[in-house]
């Protein structure tokens, strides 16, 4: 099934004139690097391609090859015109924001994800829960069309689930996942160098802003539940943005004992980004779904049309229950 369905991806892709490549809004390691190294495929085709996002790109991952080939549709909006685009990583089609916009109806949809909460948008839906990461699956589809993975490729690629995995971390970590990462370092991607930059290079605004909010942590249920909260006067006294963020809910899950992590995030117009982690079989993906997001067992997220306070609240008071088994 799963052959078929990339054969059928590979032939939409070989009869298209324009693709577009996009992903979910605020894009993280999988989504660009799946992106980027899908882009130069595509591009080896002989087919014109375009990456456009809704979001900032963090600034750990701007040293990435071809990174400059992403438009970010807030300062430059393309002409349009494609025939098909290729959506990665994306649950639902309008997580890729206000991109959505640039998919006419007679438009191609490759819906290519790993999420268990996908919603089949697609005209083609290639849905493999069993992936790591979206860049496992762009791997597949290439070297099922019989591409050369080249070392720009492999770099991209090897991000991809480096990151989703949480340097091959969490319970998504896969033989399946290693094997293709093994690959992926025989065609040119530096584990030693991919790591540095992405983990060990953070900006001053990473660290200030990582410090701050650490000292703010609460631990509730015996140690069981970290909770850490980020309001927008932070970002403004260490001059970080939102890309500066990315993974800052894992310091949640640093503690012994901790078995769910919680970043609490005050965004523009009295709402609130929450973001899950955990350990020891507890599904946040459900628990983030309770409240219309969604992601995976041990990492996922939502927003709250709440204030800060008010989401705080309601979600703790919700996480108190499930962990005590009442829910």
């Amino acid at each position: 099934m799963m052959k078929k369905i990339k054969q059928t991806i590979l032939t939409t892709l070989k009869n298209a004139r324009q693709v577009l490549i996009t992903s979910h809004q605020n894009p993280d390691g999988d989504s660009i690097g799946s992106q980027l190294a899908l882009a130069e495929y595509i591009s080896a085709l002989g087919i014109p391609n375009v990456i456009v996002n809704d979001g900032i790109i963090p600034a750990k991952y701007r040293f990435l090859p071809g990174i400059d080939r992403i438009i970010n549709i807030e300062s430059h909006v393309p002409s349009g015109g494609f025939d098909v685009a290729m959506v990665v990583e994306c649950s639902n089609l309008a997580r890729a924001g206000k991109v959505e916009r640039l998919i006419a109806p007679q438009c191609a949809v490759v819906n290519i994800d790993h999420h268990p909460d996908n919603a089949a948008f697609g005209t083609v839906n290639w849905n493999d829960v069993d992936a790591s990461a979206a860049g496992e699956m762009i791997y597949e589809l290439i070297r099922e069309g019989g591409g050369a993975v080249t070392p720009t490729m492999a770099a991209n690629l090897y991000t991809a689930i480096l990151t989703d995995t949480g340097r091959f971390y969490y319970s998504n970590t896969t033989s399946r996942c290693l094997r293709i990462a093994a690959e992926l370092i025989e065609a040119g991607a530096d584990p030693t160098n991919l790591t540095n930059n992405i983990y060990y290079r953070q900006s001053r605004a990473m660290i200030h802003l990582a410090a701050l909010a650490a000292a703010d942590m609460q631990y509730l249920l015996d140690g069981r539940l970290c909770t850490m909260t980020l309001e927008q006067k932070r970002l403004r006294e260490t001059h970080a943005n939102q890309s500066d963020m990315e993974g800052l809910v894992n310091l949640t899950m640093n503690a012994a004992g901790v078995e769910v992590g919680v970043l609490f995030t005050e965004l523009d117009g009295g709402r609130t980004k929450v973001s899950f982690r955990s350990q020891n079989a507890v599904n946040v993906g459900e628990i983030a779904a309770h409240y219309g997001g969604g992601g995976h067992v041990n990492a996922s997220g939502c927003q709250i049309d709440l204030p800060l306070a008010e989401a705080q609240k309601k979600v703790v008071d919700y996480l108190k229950e499930r962990l005590n088994g009442s829910v």
